[in-house]
């Protein structure tokens, strides 16, 4: 066996042979970025900010017009 096969795997390191330490930041990182969440909140029922004004929604509704995917507008002149 070549070693090619496992150079192109993602978990896999390559050592210099003559290495006496092993650099384990980027895979710690990239565990790290993959257990964190994607999405923080303050709370399990926090409603988060508008993201186009900012408003805290847990106070109310803000007064943005929602986005409305226009490919979605056939489906809504069928439900009407």
């Amino acid at each position: 066996m070549d070693g090619s096969d496992e150079s192109d795997e993602s978990d896999v390191y390559m050592l210099e042979p003559r290495a006496t330490t092993v650099d384990l930041r980027p895979a710690l990182r990239e565990q790290w970025l993959l257990a964190a969440p994607g999405l923080a909140l303050c709370r399990e029922d926090c409603k988060g900010l508008c993201p186009k004004c900012g408003a805290d929604l847990n106070l109310g509704p803000c007064d943005c017009a929602p986005d409305v995917d226009p490919r979605w507008a056939a489906l809504r002149r069928s439900n009407a």
